[in-house]
């Protein structure tokens, strides 16, 4: 389930931008949690909400109150300070408790999945639950999309995943999109459905291949 703090924080961002006090508001949370975690989170949904780029946008702006001014350099300099802190793994978890996955850099990296496949154990597989969750509840094609793949790539990178993601129900959610209107989705979903089945990743990585330029060689003949 996405956090309650993360939620209130998306709230904020939808009900605010446009208004003329928002920087004073998104900077009061910040600097008035008093815990760094709670702080740091504050920071990380708020980057997702792409919050930082409206800033940048605002600092162009004249402002007759210097106070405003001040607020959203405040905002800026907290800001990019945890995106200069901000892990790869920081990055993934962030975006998966907002519940808007889209096509980031950190689900194709295959140095991504080797290194924090495991960690989404942590929590009592806090992350997984998200992920399957999403998979079961979203209507949006590019999250679906995003969320199959994701599976696939924990279960190819973490030796135990099979088996914790048919315990999580993950496995039968994935097999239910293979017939998803959304060709993309269809797409992730197969290849999910293919790395919970094979357990030989260098068989499949050739099947994979073969099949890609299968259709080429056709082409290439006629």
């Amino acid at each position: 389930m996405v956090s309650q703090k993360t939620s209130k924080i998306h709230t904020t961002c939808s009900y605010f931008w446009g208004v003329h006090n928002c920087p004073l508001c998104l900077q009061n949370l910040l600097e008035k949690s008093a815990e760094k975690e709670t702080r740091q989170e504050y920071a990380l949904a708020m980057i997702q909400c792409k919050v930082l780029k409206q800033l940048e946008n605002l600092e162009q702006q004249k402002y007759d109150d210097e106070d405003i001014t001040e607020d959203i350099k405040f905002l800026l300099d907290k800001l990019g300070e945890s995106v200069q802190d901000l892990s790869s793994f920081d990055e993934y978890s962030s975006e998966l408790k907002s519940g808007r996955l889209e096509w980031s850099p950190v689900h194709k990296s295959e140095k991504f999945w080797r290194e924090n496949a495991v960690r989404l154990n942590e929590k009592n597989y806090e992350l997984l639950k998200i992920l399957t969750r999403l998979l079961e509840v979203s209507d949006d094609p590019q999250v679906i999309a995003v969320a199959a793949h994701d599976v696939g790539e924990y279960v190819r990178h973490y030796p135990r995943g099979k088996r914790v993601i048919e315990q999580l129900g993950g496995k039968q959610l994935v097999m239910n999109h293979m017939h998803h209107e959304d060709q993309l989705v269809r797409y992730n979903a197969l290849l999910a459905v293919q790395k919970l089945m094979v357990h030989n990743w260098e068989y499949l990585g050739k099947q994979l291949q073969s099949t890609e330029q299968a259709p080429a060689a056709v082409a290439a003949r006629s």
